[in-house]
């Protein structure tokens, strides 16, 4: 059976490195407009604005966030730094979660 630190070890390297600075982390409280523009197995899309800005963003939400998902966040990031330089690919922003912080929430620049 593992331990509870090794079920969460995704997790915790999440936090570890939205604590280092490595991942930006956002107030959920700040974004506005939110609109839901896509629903997908993983979970949803929305359309934001943060603060007052005129920059639209986009959030990619997951229906459940567990050390699996986790896993599997940390392996997206990873390509996504990989493949940043390309003009074709969505960027990562950063992390936020919901209010009520139920929900880890990617920020992506359409």
């Amino acid at each position: 059976m593992q331990t509870t630190e090794n079920q969460n070890e995704w997790i915790n390297r999440i936090e570890e490195s939205i604590s280092k600075r490595y991942i930006k982390y956002y107030e959920y409280k700040y974004f506005n407009n939110i609109k839901e523009i896509n629903s997908e197995g993983f979970g949803k899309v929305f359309r934001v604005k943060w603060k007052n800005s005129e920059q639209y963003l986009s959030l990619k939400s997951f229906k459940t966030f567990d050390n699996a998902t986790a896993k599997e966040l940390v392996h997206e990031l990873n390509l996504r730094r990989d493949v940043d330089f390309h003009n074709n690919i969505i960027r990562f922003y950063g992390i936020t979660t919901t209010d009520q912080g139920l929900n880890c929430l990617i920020v992506l620049l359409p």
